[in-house]
């Protein structure tokens, strides 16, 4: 998605803020935005729980009858009933960083793949590649554990 007015560029720039912001600061922010406490005290989920209620106040939430779709679709399907998968499946804003040859690259995971240096590729394997001129899995070279 391509920004295309200054609203949407004020929420891109308050979502990448949120990924420099310490321990502290993310829990302030948290406070402003929930009446509870994280259900988990991790830095990726505050991060993705707050960027998302960025979004939804600004674009809007999920309307209620959909809401009810979702629950009503969630009791039909058993879990037991589904195969698991090993796919790599990260969230959105989630930022991978890998030391190489004294270098620190950074990765963010954006809609549609993987933002580096200014591109989105489809796969860590082609950004691994990219980096080191050489084939690699991308998951083994950035040490992501499936």
């Amino acid at each position: 998605m391509i920004p295309n007015t200054k609203n949407d560029l004020s929420i891109i720039k308050q979502i990448i803020a949120l990924q420099s912001m310490d321990e502290n600061s993310l829990r302030n922010m948290w406070d402003k935005f929930f009446d509870y406490k994280p259900e988990v005290s991790s830095r990726q989920h505050m991060i993705s729980k707050i960027a998302y209620k960025i979004q939804e106040l600004a674009y809007g939430g999920v309307d209620p009858d959909t809401e009810e779709k979702i629950r009503e679709q969630a009791k039909k399907t058993s879990l037991k009933n589904q195969k698991k998968k090993k796919k790599f499946q990260p969230q959105i804003g989630t930022k991978i960083v890998k030391e190489y040859h004294d270098k620190t690259y950074e990765v963010l995971v954006v809609n549609d793949g993987f933002a580096y240096e200014g591109n989105v590729f489809k796969s860590l394997s082609a950004i691994a590649n990219k980096i080191t001129g050489t084939k690699w899995n991308g998951l083994k070279f950035f040490g992501v554990k499936v």
